[in-house]
């Protein structure tokens, strides 16, 4: 009937308020929706790129503990007693390597928030380089490639998440190996920069 039609019209124009406000917290629960989708994400993102990352840095380890395993089992006939402790020094190294990234592993798998906390330390980085230039002497020796550290004297001490860094020179002294040619050399060198440290690895 109009009367019913005219009644509902009207109805409809007072309610026009309680629309607009349900209107806008229907747009601010679909943006907090879009928002938290978009957090979820990210998170993803990053936790298969640290994952991907990780499972990277695994191998070196890995595959250089078994290469100096080998070697002592295979040469150890020729080996002097020094060069047997050395072989066994560094495969130690490489399992407390390997026992520091599995941690990391698990600390991940509990990885609630998708930021990434930085660990920050005063740390000597003249004796990082030497341990990781330590990982690769074996490899190095294979190729016939020397690995030549040229630090200057009186580097100040740097302040970094210690595990990024060594992933850092991993990476680049892994790449340098595979990217020299045999009878080639490998040099990383280190010097102070105004406070800082300047590194080069060619």
């Amino acid at each position: 009937k109009p009367d019913e039609i005219k009644f509902s019209f009207k109805q409809f124009q007072k309610s026009d308020d309680e629309i607009s406000r349900l209107g806008i917290t229907f747009k601010q629960m679909a943006e907090q929706i879009e928002a938290q989708m978009e957090q979820l994400i990210q998170s993803d993102t990053m936790r298969r790129d640290l994952i991907a990352n990780i499972s990277h840095d695994l191998r070196t380890p890995l595959a250089t503990l078994q290469g100096y395993i080998e070697t002592l089992l295979l040469k150890k006939d020729t080996l002097t007693g020094d060069e047997q402790q050395h072989y066994l020094k560094v495969a130690i190294n490489h399992c407390d390597h390997l026992n520091q990234l599995v941690n990391r592993l698990l600390e991940l798998a509990k990885l609630e928030s998708y930021e990434i906390q930085v660990t920050q330390e005063s740390f000597n980085l003249s004796e990082l380089v030497h341990d990781v230039i330590q990982k690769f002497e074996l490899k190095a020796k294979e190729k016939k490639i020397q690995l030549m550290p040229q630090f200057e004297a009186g580097l100040p001490f740097v302040t970094a998440d210690i595990g990024l860094i060594e992933r850092v020179f991993d990476n680049l002294i892994e790449n340098a190996l595979r990217f020299t040619p045999e009878n080639g050399k490998v040099v990383i060198s280190m010097k102070p920069d105004n406070k800082k440290v300047r590194i080069q690895i060619s």
